[in-house]
């Protein structure tokens, strides 16, 4: 794992430097990250997706660049306006990315207090985190 910063951006030779960049940021947000998940498509078990969000209301899907299923970001489906999603590219124009969700926790452990979607470009190697919010 080698998290480099090129610019203003981070780079990496693998998901696991993007795990690295979600707990980096996390830290620098105050909540950091408690646990991380990497996004498999439940249909086909693919890991490559596009990734879209809603800035305004909080909220992430993707969608398997494999078999074009959706998938909600813990509980998006109720708060995204699908007026509002903007369509991820990575700084390369690559479209497609693994996707990790990190997770920071309240002290109880139970209830999730921040969410970080973040995305590993496989063409350039950039990572970061893409969009965040307080769970709601």
């Amino acid at each position: 794992m080698a998290l480099r910063k090129k610019g203003k951006y981070y780079y990496g030779d693998s998901q696991d430097d993007l795990i690295l960049e979600l707990k980096r940021y996390a830290e620098s947000n105050k909540y950091p990250a408690d646990e991380t998940e990497i996004i498999k498509c439940d249909k086909c078990g693919q890991q490559s997706f596009n990734l879209f969000s809603d800035d305004d209301e909080s909220g992430a899907l993707c969608k398997c660049v494999n078999c074009d299923e959706m998938k909600f970001i813990r509980d998006s489906q109720e708060f995204i306006n699908h007026e509002n999603i903007d369509n991820h590219e990575c700084m390369c124009g690559n479209p497609d990315f693994t996707v990790i969700v990190a997770l920071s926790f309240y002290q109880d452990a139970k209830n999730v207090r921040w969410v970080y979607v973040g995305g590993y470009c496989s063409k350039c190697g950039m990572v970061g985190t893409y969009i965040d919010w307080n769970e709601r």
